[in-house]
């Protein structure tokens, strides 16, 4: 979530309408906004000047792996965590996946300086109904072996 486009979509908007409410405390209101009411410049200030980015920055993701599934939450807009049982995980795999075109590339050595800076090592969970799960992690080879170990442990 801590990407380079994400935090531009987000910073962007926050620091246009930072300008724009500093700028209509101390000169009064800039050109191209004098039929906007106050109240709405100080709603846009709060929300994306404010809450947005501090949301960006208080996002996680967590993964946990226990006896029973994989466990994933996205903190703080899941209260609960989401369950991918173990007995439905047919295959787990490390491979290279690249976020903004949804494509994998089988070749998961990280020496390969071919792929491009945006392509993320992340873990591929194939379940038995056929579905593919994504699974982004900081560390993925230990992410598989805790997956793999609580499989083999089912």
């Amino acid at each position: 979530m801590h990407n380079k486009v994400f935090l531009v979509s987000v910073l962007y908007p926050a620091l246009l309408l930072w300008y724009v409410e500093i700028y209509s405390l101390v000169f009064g209101k800039p050109a191209g906004i004098l039929n906007v009411p106050e109240l709405y410049l100080f709603a846009l200030w709060f929300v994306f000047g404010i809450f947005f980015p501090l949301l960006f920055y208080c996002t996680k993701y967590i993964t946990e792996v226990r006896r029973d599934g994989i466990y994933t939450r996205l903190i703080p807009l899941n209260p609960s965590f989401k369950k991918i049982p173990i007995y439905v995980v047919e295959e787990c795999s490390i491979q290279a996946y690249d976020p903004f075109t949804g494509k994998d590339y089988k070749d998961t050595t990280h020496k390969d300086t071919t792929l491009s800076k945006r392509v993320n090592f992340v873990v591929i969970l194939k379940l038995i109904t056929g579905k593919r799960v994504v699974i982004s992690s900081k560390n993925p080879e230990e992410l598989h072996k805790a997956i793999m170990s609580a499989v083999t442990s089912f």
